[in-house]
């Protein structure tokens, strides 16, 4: 399964390296969303594969309805075909591809996952895991930082919608968090917290969806982190693609604790 996971990546990036790549177009556009056709396109590549594989999946994305490749298919797969897509139409070179694969009767929940691949379009690396055999980084074994306090962390934060009272706690109470990135891919931030470049990730104010973290999570549980919802509780079952959450990745018992204890006070 992991191999048909990078094929569908590879492919992805193949085309957004093509002359049919175009950062500009507009597939649709509403009052509440703009698609762009390079992420109508790499859906379609992701979705005709996964159709021709044969393995029988119901298909989860954002852009459509879900829908079954086969009458009785026995996996899941939650796809997230461009995570970051306003950094590739303005011309910042980071987003991902998101794949988690469930078994069709498994709660929608990163425990859950069974395969999971976030691959970055631009450099090519590759996270990856598989449900009780760990998290790699371009074939290397994860390993999660060894940080536990709070202004030693460097932290992946998302500021946009979020709740503005939990910003204020982290960035100006004292200690405050050690450092801050953002690379406009919530997936990739996520995913950057399995194999330590980041120490935690944390997203709070109901904002994200579970196509850009499923994946991500999931691989850091497998490289040995610790997720959780804003009160410490294990993320509930997802239902669809347009319900928000909110989430603390560490990759220390201790660090998540105490972005708890600060977020919470």
């Amino acid at each position: 399964m992991l191999e048909l996971l990078e094929q569908l990546f590879r492919h992805v990036r193949a085309y957004m390296q093509s002359e049919r790549f175009n950062r500009h177009q507009v597939h649709s556009q509403s009052a509440d969303h703009t698609t762009m056709q390079f992420d109508h396109d790499a859906e379609d590549i992701i979705i005709s594969e996964l159709i021709e594989s044969g393995h029988g999946f119901e298909i989860i994305t954002e852009e459509r309805a879900a829908f079954s490749t086969s009458s009785s298919p026995p996996y899941r797969i939650v796809v997230d075909p461009v995570d970051g897509s306003t950094n590739v139409a303005r011309g910042i070179m980071t987003a991902g591809v998101s794949l988690a694969v469930l078994p069709i009767d498994a709660p929608i929940s990163p425990e859950h996952v069974q395969w999971a691949l976030v691959g970055e379009l631009f450099s090519g690396t590759v996270y990856q895991s598989q449900q009780g055999l760990g998290a790699f980084c371009n074939g290397r074994r994860c390993q999660v930082s060894e940080t536990k306090q709070l202004d030693q962390c460097l932290a992946g934060m998302d500021f946009d919608g979020r709740d503005p009272k939990v910003i204020r706690k982290l960035l100006i109470q004292r200690p405050p968090v050690g450092s801050i990135r953002r690379s406009g891919s919530s997936a990739m931030d996520a995913a950057y917290v399995a194999n330590g470049a980041y120490d935690a990730y944390i997203d709070i104010g109901d904002v994200l969806t579970a196509e850009s973290f499923l994946a991500s999570l999931s691989i850091i549980l497998e490289a040995g982190g610790v997720v959780s919802d804003q009160h410490g509780k294990s993320l509930r079952p997802i239902k669809n693609l347009t319900e928000g959450f909110s989430l603390v990745a560490a990759g220390t018992r201790e660090l998540h604790e105490e972005i708890l204890a600060r977020i919470n006070s």
